[in-house]
């Protein structure tokens, strides 16, 4: 027979001294008693029967089988099959994996660590493919790991048992010029979703990078139109009445043929007033694509995508989102916009442990 542990309510007890070092020390599996012996969590004990190094006997010492285990873990847990499928994936790359408190699952420590010898890298939250995504979940727990100064990696588990992983962090966006608009005041005229500006204009495109140049003057979006209203260089002309429009009579105006233009009008603003350049992210399927220096030296550095408070999508939204960012090199945030009209960042990038 081969190490044996018995099963209780919550563990899986190995009490003799000489097979519970040997476990322990091959791996770091357990937790060591004091009088001798071993205590396994159920992920550990289910890895270990797996795996061919651990029996596992009920209280009448009869042999459990690893579907009699799982039931018995369940018993305790609903989703153990879930977390185990995670824990079993990373313990197969090398890293040795450790019960964490919520909202974790797991802590995570580096290939050739573990408890005692080095701080854990990770903590790990399992998800399913059909799991939601909820932001305000994901914002919080990133909140929480940080505090403790780690890093939140989340593994999502798929219907055919292969798992991906993201690692998901909160981030202070900041620009590394001053592009804020200066000049001027000059008069524009709104059509539609774009506000028309002749050749008195360009220097906000020049100074500021607002708006496209075309061959009639500055074409700015309704977003830029605002922002410049606010910082009183802009003076707006409704191009059918032309009656002058105040920030209100814009920003409903804008309201009214763009239903989520408030949310993405506020992303917009905090970004600038944090020194970065955003501009429309059409074409990679954002708001935004945002740029931390200047836009016609560098590549866009962000995929901005401004949020509600309750946000919620699925991991397949996430997936395909996060697949185009990392093919055009860029990073995806998702812009949550609170209630204080404060936005806070949340970044997801695919990692390979």
């Amino acid at each position: 027979m081969m190490n044996p542990g018995i099963l209780g309510k919550d563990s899986v007890i190995v009490s003799d001294q000489a097979d519970g070092n040997t476990i322990y020390n091959k791996g770091y599996f357990g937790k060591p008693l004091s009088g001798g012996g071993l205590e396994l969590d159920h992920y550990e004990a289910l890895y270990l029967q797996e795996t061919g190094r651990l029996d596992i006997l009920n209280e009448n010492h009869e042999v459990i089988s690893k579907e009699g285990m799982m039931k018995e873990a369940l018993k305790n847990d609903q989703d153990t099959a879930i977390r185990y499928s995670v824990y079993r994936d990373m313990r197969a790359r090398g890293y040795v994996l450790k019960i964490a408190a919520k909202p974790a699952d797991f802590r995570v420590f580096p290939r050739g660590g573990g408890p005692g010898k080095t701080p854990s890298r990770y903590w790990l939250i399992a998800f399913t493919e059909t799991d939601p995504f909820v932001i305000d979940h994901i914002d919080a727990a990133c909140t929480r790991i940080s505090q403790i100064k780690k890093t939140l990696l989340v593994g999502l588990l798929d219907e055919e048992g292969d798992v991906t992983y993201y690692e998901v962090m909160k981030v202070a966006l900041t620009g590394k010029g001053d592009h804020e608009p200066h000049g001027k005041k000059v008069k524009g005229t709104v059509f539609g979703d774009k506000c028309y500006l002749g050749q008195g204009g360009k220097h906000l495109h020049e100074g500021g990078f607002y708006g496209r140049i075309s061959g009639d003057g500055l074409h700015l979006s309704l977003v830029e139109t605002l922002y410049l209203m606010e910082k009183d260089l802009l003076t707006v002309y409704h191009g059918n009445t032309e009656e002058t429009m105040d920030v209100r009579g814009l920003r409903d105006y804008a309201d009214c043929i763009q239903n989520d233009f408030v949310l993405r009008y506020n992303t917009y603003r905090d970004l600038r007033e944090k020194g970065l350049i955003p501009k429309t992210g059409f074409k990679y399927g954002t708001a935004y694509r945002c740029y931390a220096g200047v836009p016609d030296q560098h590549h866009a550095d962000f995929m901005i995508q401004p949020v509600t408070e309750d946000f919620t999508c699925s991991w397949y939204d996430i997936s395909r989102a996060v697949r185009v960012a990392h093919t055009v090199k860029k990073e995806l945030v998702f812009a949550r916009n609170l209630g204080d009209d404060s936005v806070s960042y949340v970044m997801i990038k695919r990692e390979t442990p």
